[in-house]
């Protein structure tokens, strides 16, 4: 029985075993090569964020001109202070600081603002029919300082605008803004556009002098 016993163990020991070659292989990434792949996701991921980024900023560049080109200046039909007399109506004895010109929903808006010793207010007027979209009032904040504009000692936006095209050296002008910046100081801020490009134009809205001419982002 001991010699049977001792041939069967013989006899399995010397059964034919599979190739090397052949055998299942179960490879493991090494650590050099998983830190190479994150770095690459890493980097694609990067790459994806910072081209949305750009695209954002140049989709909100074109999304603006569009709008300006959707806001015709021929619907301008009601004058600045048309719009300060709506404000004033509102607002009885309140003293304004800044009158603005924009496109807002593809229309143009007058935008007055004025305040006393606690509070700002602000007055929307279309400017193609002169009817008041809003207005609201909010509370000064600590230390916030303002100074009474007098439209009548500044230039006019026909004029600030010949001034800031030609500042500006090509395109039109699309948004305004008169503001008193200062106790003996206002101002005109002129966006002028040119296709997708703008400039803002500053000047002073008494001597007419340029003070500075920046790329709109």
């Amino acid at each position: 029985m001991k010699e049977m016993t001792e041939k069967v163990n013989k006899d399995q020991k010397n059964l034919p075993t599979a190739p090397e070659s052949k055998r299942k292989k179960h490879p493991k990434w090494s650590k050099k090569l998983i830190i190479t792949a994150c770095i690459c996701v890493g980097l694609l991921v990067g790459a994806g964020a910072t081209y949305g980024v750009m695209e954002s900023h140049e989709h909100g560049g074109l999304v603006e001109a569009v709008h300006h080109q959707k806001a015709n200046k021929a619907d301008i039909k009601v004058d600045q202070q048309a719009a300060i007399d709506k404000f004033h109506q509102k607002y009885k004895g309140k003293q304004i600081n800044e009158v603005e010109l924009e496109a807002d929903h593809g229309q143009y808006v007058y935008k007055v603002k004025g305040f006393d010793k606690t509070n700002e207010y602000k007055v929307k007027v279309n400017a193609k029919d002169g009817k008041v979209i809003s207005n609201k009032k909010e509370k000064l904040e600590a230390g916030e300082k303002k100074y009474q504009l007098a439209p009548e000692k500044a230039i006019s936006r026909a004029e600030a605008s010949s001034i800031a095209e030609k500042a500006a050296k090509k395109g039109s002008s699309v948004e305004w803004k008169l503001e008193q910046t200062g106790k003996d100081k206002s101002v005109w801020e002129v966006k002028v556009a040119s296709g997708s490009q703008e400039k803002e134009v500053t000047i002073n809205a008494s001597s007419k002098k340029v003070l500075s001419v920046e790329n709109d982002h």
